[in-house]
């Protein structure tokens, strides 16, 4: 039964529609460049050097750490991250071309997933990763969770957009 009164579904934390594509496309290119550095090692031959503002820095391993400094460093994989990771979210967040119950349902449904699986994976890493490997953990960390997002809600849009169920 509907009445008059109740409350409309709002989707504001959405992002407009049309940066779906745009965004998709930098966090795609963004994501297998990473890849790409990360797999071959190359990050030294595409290192952008710079001189950056650092909250807080440790240049010498376990030495002297300095903060709210200025230090020189190389910055790709800042500029990467932040690609991913600013494009991921509008991609992720950015509104269906029709969004109703069943797409914010499927949204919801995929970042539950997603959450628990994160953090399924970070235990196991957690447990069977160590010493400076464990590094490379917590970088592929900081997106892990949004990339996995992204998968199971682009797989259940597929799943719901072709089932032989869904006529309007």
């Amino acid at each position: 039964m509907y009445y008059q009164n109740q409350p409309v579904m709002k989707t504001t934390y959405l992002f407009p529609y049309r940066y779906k594509w745009i965004s998709g496309v930098v966090f795609l290119v963004s994501l297998l460049c990473y890849a790409a550095l990360y797999v071959t090692d190359s990050f030294d031959h595409f290192q952008i050097n710079a001189k950056v503002f650092a909250l807080i820095s440790d240049r010498e391993l376990f030495n002297h750490t300095e903060w709210f400094c200025m230090v020189v460093n190389g910055i790709t994989d800042e500029i990467l991250f932040t690609l991913i990771i600013i494009s991921g979210l509008v991609f992720a967040f950015s509104k269906e071309k029709t969004e109703d119950e069943m797409v914010a349902s499927l949204r919801l449904n995929s970042l539950v997933r997603a959450t628990v699986a994160n953090y399924v994976i970070l235990l196991l890493c957690y447990v069977l990763v160590y010493g400076f490997s464990f590094l490379n953990v917590l970088n592929v960390a900081m997106f892990s969770q949004l990339l996995i997002f992204i998968a199971l809600f682009r797989i259940s849009m597929y799943r719901f957009n072709t089932s032989a169920g869904h006529e309007e």
